[in-house]
């Protein structure tokens, strides 16, 4: 089984070509050749938050209805699970390695769900409401059908109140990093690479606390583990090394960041150590080659499409 990850440009083709396959040959070529990986188990094609956010804040009914019935079809309603629950398993399964414990067991795709909203918040996270039992067996029964009416019939003035908030802390964070963008411009790569792990043990310190405690080690001073282990946590743990190294790569840039940014970067986060092959678009992909997140993590990354059926019998 393959997974292959396509940012929302790419769906945007796909949908062009299932729209008017005589106007767009090679995308719905390429279409149905992933149809055919995909029926015969050989693929998997699932959607990241980044992915669900783009189609949702698309304000034409009819083009976002067209495109949401493209992405809930081709993955299934499958998606990437989010940062909480990537983080929580890799800090867990790094801890138990590192005191010579046997890795919890789970599945092998872990990483990801057929509930769709598991795209940003797990099921069983405290911090958030849940659904019953009875409406989560609803969804795993038909996950595309729920994506897709997630993305479709969502009323107007939730669909536009989640938008704009999401823009409101993109702009606050773009600001925050602006003005650490002008404190550390004088400072060299390597100190800066420093400082970014610092501060992000510092804000997350809470979040990987609450993980150090679900890993099941025989030494209980919980500070200690994290003192003794906080440069793998960073240096080791998927999510948190590509988000410090694209991070940094973004911020040692001329050009302002804008929210786009951070959109891309949650999806890369989410999908370069866990995807087999990676469709993206250029400054991004530049981005993680030059950090070597392709040959850390073994992820094949392309901007073009039709690098696709190719990369998928090559692999």
């Amino acid at each position: 089984m393959q997974i292959l990850y396509l940012d929302q440009n790419k769906w945007i083709e796909l949908a062009r070509a299932v729209k008017s396959p005589d106007d767009y040959p090679a995308q719905y070529a390429i279409l149905e050749t992933l149809v055919e990986e995909a029926k015969a188990s050989r693929l998997l094609v699932p959607l990241t938050a980044t992915n669900l956010y783009e189609t949702h804040k698309v304000d034409i009914p009819e083009r976002r209805e067209h495109l949401a019935w493209v992405q809930a079809t081709l993955s299934q309603g499958m998606v990437f699970r989010g940062r909480h629950k990537r983080l929580e398993v890799e800090i867990v399964d790094l801890l138990r390695a590192r005191s010579g414990l046997e890795a919890l067991p789970r599945d092998a795709y872990w990483f990801l769900s057929n509930v769709f909203f598991e795209a940003t918040a797990e099921i069983g996270d405290s911090r958030i409401p849940q659904p019953s039992e009875r409406v989560l067996a609803a969804i795993r029964g038909d996950p595309p059908r729920f994506m897709f009416d997630y993305l479709t019939k969502t009323p107007e003035d939730v669909r536009l109140l989640a938008v704009s908030k999401f823009s409101e802390g993109s702009e606050k964070l773009r600001q925050a990093i602006e003005e650490r963008r002008g404190r550390d411009a004088s400072e060299a790569i390597p100190m800066r690479r420093r400082m970014h792990s610092a501060r992000l043990m510092i804000n997350e310190l809470d979040l990987i606390l609450s993980f150090v405690r679900k890993a099941g080690l025989s030494e209980s001073n919980e500070t200690a583990v994290l003192s003794k282990n906080a440069r793998e946590i960073i240096n080791e743990c998927p999510t948190y090394f590509i988000e410090r190294e694209i991070g940094l790569r973004i911020e040692t840039q001329s050009r302002a960041i804008e929210e786009n940014d951070f959109r891309d970067m949650q999806a890369f986060c989410a999908v370069l150590a866990y995807a087999d092959i990676v469709v993206a678009e250029n400054m991004f992909s530049n981005l993680a080659k030059q950090a070597g997140l392709h040959k850390r993590y073994g992820t094949r990354i392309t901007t073009n499409l039709a690098d696709v059926p190719g990369a998928l019998h090559a692999t």
